[in-house]
């Protein structure tokens, strides 16, 4: 069975594009029918998916949204999408769903455009989703630039801002009742202004393995934010930077017991994943 959605913001400028019936989201090769301008995205380990970046004329403007089509999910991931998200729903109706969700919980995240979905039953057939462009750009990027340009993103007063700024949206994200299972630094978007003349904006990005767990969220709480302290760990963040995240997360001052157990837990998560890229990189 197929069905499909438009967000009523975008339908006039996709109907100019040609997409006059949303269910044609859920061809594998949507280019081919729709007018704009088409940009294949690839990136090792893609597998069954198939991305675009799609820039629509909306009169004067451009408008760019993402396009993510999953072909015949593999049976590993029709399982997990079964047990942990929602088992008649396909892949790019739920990371649709969650963007729609965590922006009505003004949290940041893409803006909700489209989707389509073929299933039988519980299986996935294929399914596509369409979702607008975050402001700025992945963290680690941005502060990579901001390191190489000496920019006041990086400077002392600055770096502890932000370090307060991202334990709180990830806080919230979590308090939302999901995690995110794939939380590196390189999927939440920060729209930054280089001289901090007004403060940085956050967005989370890839929401497709979101999930909200009702057993073990302490595993997958000390998943998420080891995830992000490797990724905060390449890119060159002190043991301070670090360490005022997890204390402004967890709310509780670095000496107290219980705190010292989660960020212990975290510490050994995180080294866990830095090992795993480094024997991944040696075998290269």
């Amino acid at each position: 069975m197929i069905s499909s959605q438009v967000d009523s913001d975008w339908a006039a400028v996709l109907t100019e594009a040609g997409l006059n019936d949303p269910s044609q989201l859920a061809s594998s090769a949507p280019e081919r029918s729709l007018a704009g301008q088409w940009q294949r995205l690839t990136k090792p380990g893609l597998g069954h998916r198939t991305r675009w970046r799609w820039s629509l004329s909306d009169g004067a403007d451009s408008r760019t949204v993402y396009v993510k089509h999953y072909a015949r999910p593999p049976w590993r991931m029709q399982w997990d999408r079964i047990w942990r998200q929602q088992p008649r729903r396909s892949s790019g109706w739920w990371e649709y769903r969650q963007s729609l969700e965590l922006r009505e919980a003004q949290l940041g995240a893409p803006a909700p455009v489209g989707f389509a979905e073929n299933m039988a039953g519980v299986f996935e057939r294929a399914s596509t989703v369409v979702l607008g462009a975050a402001p700025g750009d992945a963290f680690d990027r941005v502060w990579m630039r901001a390191l190489e340009r000496d920019e006041r993103l990086v400077s002392p007063a600055s770096r502890r801002d932000l370090a307060r700024r991202l334990a709180r949206f990830v806080a919230a994200f979590h308090q939302s009742g999901r995690f995110h299972r794939d939380l590196y630094l390189c999927h939440i978007f920060i729209d930054a202004d280089p001289d901090g003349r007004r403060p940085p904006t956050l967005s989370l990005i890839d929401l497709a393995r979101v999930h909200r767990p009702r057993w073990r969220r302490h595993r997958w709480l000390i998943k998420d934010l080891a995830q992000l302290d490797s990724s905060a760990r390449q890119i060159g963040a002190t043991r301070s930077d670090r360490l005022r995240f997890l204390t402004t997360y967890l709310a509780i001052e670095p000496r107290v017991p219980r705190a010292r157990a989660h960020i212990r837990a975290i510490m050994r998560k995180s080294d866990w994943i830095l090992r795993r890229i480094a024997r991944k990189s040696r075998s290269r």
